[in-house]
């Protein structure tokens, strides 16, 4: 059956929601569907402008009143173009989407599943979206979350029927060439408090690893930049610690020993998959509940508390003088992968989804 689907982002900027957006857009492509992504960023970031609906709506608020205007004018542009296009299905992403394509919906009758990506239970969204969440979350056709915490925490204001848990899935990556490894602990994401980069810069401080000719490479940009450069300043680890900016992480897969993830909160992210698919091996913190499905504590990974940067270096310490124990860690992990993080496997629970509804 050929179904009409909406796929509603508020941005299309580089992100692990915003790639797991285009391969489900590429995915229902090919199976004769039809797709259309709605966002409401400016930016235009992805090479699919015929399909692509762009309200222009930034959410660039200075105060609360602002804010207001500025979110019912998107509730209207976005129920008007749901209301003029005949199709059956939409799938939003991220809480504050969500919460508003549930209202843009009231009354029109579209099937609507709503995808969390994040830990809602910790994420940082505002009072007023947390109390808009946990009274209109109940309203949609059904409810996806990424990581079993998500899912009983979303248990508490939703009836427990309409929620399921999709991991994210993995294009594994077969190619067992052997590549030359620098000396390189690598990071990646949006420099932002949740991702506890600081408390990395803390631990690689504390390892010392520096010594022997490691380096701490960060892939990223946000509104912490400033604050980290200044932090590694001053603790003299400049050309020890390396912020590259947004870059394509896969040549810096490839030839890096560890991949580290310091997250103080999140929902299943993508780089850990991507990283455990090109076989590297992971320190995690006990905070990303949604790798746990994959990853299990000295097996296919190493996992510190989160917060702790002493606990963090130790790991560290461990796994660079190790390479026996890199070798073990990312095996295991590259095999609980191909397990259960399967495109196919995953990109049908996504049809199922919407055949139940």
């Amino acid at each position: 059956m050929k179904r009409r689907i909406f796929l509603i982002v508020s941005s299309i900027e580089k992100g692990g929601t915003q790639k797991i957006i285009l391969d489900l857009f590429n995915y229902w492509k090919k199976k004769g569907h039809n797709v259309k992504i709605i966002t409401f960023d400016k930016k235009i970031d992805l090479k699919i402008k015929k399909n692509l609906i762009n309200l222009k709506l930034q959410n660039t608020s200075k105060n609360l009143f602002h804010a207001i205007f500025n979110n019912l004018k998107r509730i209207y542009k976005l129920r008007n173009i749901i209301k003029n296009n005949k199709y059956n299905h939409i799938v939003s992403f991220i809480s504050t989407t969500n919460i508003l394509a549930i209202i843009s919906n009231i009354g029109l009758k579209n099937n609507l599943i709503i995808s969390e990506r994040n830990d809602p239970e910790l994420q940082n969204i505002g009072y007023i979206w947390i109390i808009l969440r946990k009274v209109f979350y109940r309203y949609a056709d059904k409810v996806s979350a990424n990581s079993k915490k998500a899912c009983t925490y979303l248990e508490k204001f939703v009836p427990k029927k309409k929620i399921f848990f999709i991991p994210n899935h993995i294009f594994l990556n077969k190619n067992k060439q052997k590549i030359k490894k620098d000396k390189i602990l690598l990071a990646i994401g949006r420099l932002h408090y949740q991702k506890g980069f600081d408390t990395l810069i803390d631990s690689f401080n504390l390892s010392k690893i520096y010594e022997f000719g490691w380096k701490l490479v960060i892939l990223g940009k946000g509104p912490q930049e400033k604050f980290l450069k200044k932090k590694v300043k001053n603790l003299k680890l400049i050309n020890k610690v390396l912020f590259k900016g947004f870059k394509d992480p896969m040549p810096w897969y490839k030839k890096s020993k560890i991949f580290v993830l310091s997250s103080r909160y999140e929902g299943t992210p993508n780089v850990l998959l991507e990283a455990v698919s090109m076989r590297l091996p992971t320190i995690i913190t006990n905070s990303c509940y949604g790798a746990k499905y994959y990853l299990k504590n000295n097996i296919s990974t190493l996992e510190a508390p989160v917060n702790n940067s002493k606990a963090l270096s130790k790991l560290i310490q461990k796994l660079a003088n190790n390479n026996n124990l890199r070798k073990k860690i990312s095996n295991e992990a590259y095999k609980n992968m191909k397990r259960l993080g399967n495109y196919k496997k995953i990109f049908r629970m996504w049809d199922s989804f919407l055949k139940e509804i």
